[in-house]
């Protein structure tokens, strides 16, 4: 019963506090802006997609056209020969496609600098012009969208700050703390229940907006249960972090200070140290090695002879000695020409994995920073669960360039052995594209 009143007491002190309710609700106005751009942002996506993958319906409709009605291409190019291994493949540009995790609006993370589509042809690599440009696309990093997890993260350790800062100080304010320990005992239950109010008004608040976004998605995924968990948890720590404070402080300013200082340690200090260290240890890699690979050592391979490619194509596909055109004792200068670009490719893979090999010991540098700066465990965890986080574009721009090296091998080994394609086979082509 006694608990009951402490509730019903923290209740109407709540309600008559108008700047306490104003913080609540701008919160909570916030949190709903926030998935709703969330949500824009994961049905912009899908709409691209669907759009992407409609011209790549019609784009291979085209060829599979020509097949059935015997054209060897378009009717103003009479040089092509669909039915040429490396024509076929030139014609028939395919996508790979990141699809939005059903839980974005949850956490938008790094959905905007990232590309989720890329269209694929003999000269693609996992880092073509269309996503480094969403990299580098600075306006969009800074007019970005408001993130879910960073109003949760960052800004709701702020509100409890506002909820919570007074309780049992502004009684030691006005002198009467002593009066409230006769009436209720114990003062520390006193002060623990008064806390749980808040507690239990806002993990009730945001547990109901990730159920609204589990409810239109239809998602209750073991990776949406586990993102509540991490959450409540997260918001949990505070509120025990503030309960200790305040049973060890004296008076509002000195609790309000306190809670404040731990903020700015958690939130600000310690993350902006260790980002400021870890900058300074892997600067920013601005792909330049891969940019030189695609400008000057590609076009040092145009300038190669027809048996200097034909040594390197070679090199990077040994069974090619047992191809046709390896037996054959004159080089043709077409085949090893069409197949040039399995050396561009080589030369950007052995380029992006300098790249990949710095971002692993920087990101291996931050996970190793999590004891004394959990905020970017949290952060991190949070974007990997709805996968927006580095690990998933990674995780993509690998499967990318796997996409990629069956493309230039289906290429190689079959212009190599003079390979005809009908219907039948070009299906099959298809098939192992997309």
């Amino acid at each position: 019963m006694r608990h009951f009143f402490i509730f019903s007491y923290e209740l109407n002190h709540f309600l008559k506090t108008k700047t306490k309710v104003v913080s609540y609700l701008f919160f909570i106005l916030a949190c709903i802006y926030s998935l709703f751009n969330g949500f824009q942002l994961h049905d912009k996506q899908l709409n691209t997609i669907k759009n992407i993958k409609e011209q790549e319906t019609e784009s291979l409709a085209k060829v599979l056209n020509w097949f059935e009605n015997d054209l060897s291409g378009p009717e103003d190019r009479s040089w092509v020969d669909i039915t040429d291994p490396y024509w076929a493949i030139r014609y028939s540009p395919t996508y790979v496609i990141k699809e939005p995790s059903l839980l974005l609006p949850l956490g938008i993370g790094q959905a905007e600098q990232y590309g989720y589509y890329q269209k694929l042809s003999i000269w693609s690599s996992p880092l073509d012009n269309d996503i480094v440009e969403e990299i580098s696309n600075y306006e969009r990093l800074i007019n970005g969208n408001i993130d879910f997890s960073f109003l949760i993260l960052f800004l709701l350790p702020l509100l409890i700050i506002i909820l919570t800062y007074n309780v049992r100080g502004l009684e030691s304010d006005l002198k009467f703390h002593d009066l409230v320990s006769v009436q209720v005992g114990d003062y520390k239950k006193w002060v623990f229940y008064r806390l749980l109010f808040y507690a239990v008004l806002l993990l009730f608040s945001v547990d109901c907006l990730f159920l609204s976004v589990a409810i239109i998605n239809n998602v209750f995924s073991y990776q949406f249960f586990e993102l509540i968990i991490l959450s409540n948890f997260y918001i949990l720590i505070y509120f025990i972090s503030f309960y200790l404070i305040i049973i060890k402080s004296n008076g509002s300013i000195s609790v309000a200070f306190k809670m404040i200082a731990l903020w700015l340690t958690f939130c600000v200090l310690v993350p902006g140290a260790v980002h400021q260290y870890i900058n300074l240890k892997y600067p920013t890699n601005y792909m330049t090695d891969f940019l030189d690979a695609n400008r000057k050592d590609t076009y040092d391979v145009f300038k190669l002879s027809k048996e200097e490619l034909n040594e390197q194509l070679i090199e990077i596909y040994p069974e090619l000695l047992l191809s046709k055109h390896a037996k054959d004792s004159v080089i043709n200068r077409t085949i090893v020409r069409n197949t040039m670009s399995a050396i561009v490719n080589q030369i950007n893979v052995n380029a992006i994995e300098k790249i990949n090999q710095q971002n692993f010991s920087k990101n291996n540098l931050i996970t190793k920073a999590y004891f004394f700066n959990p905020l970017s465990f949290f952060q991190n965890k949070w974007n990997a669960l709805t996968e927006t986080d580095y690990h998933s574009y990674s995780d993509y721009r690998k499967y990318t360039q796997s996409k990629i090296d069956k493309r230039l091998e289906l290429l190689v080994y079959d212009c190599w052995n003079s390979k005809k394609l009908d219907l039948k086979s070009y299906n099959e082509y298809l098939n192992l594209l997309k």
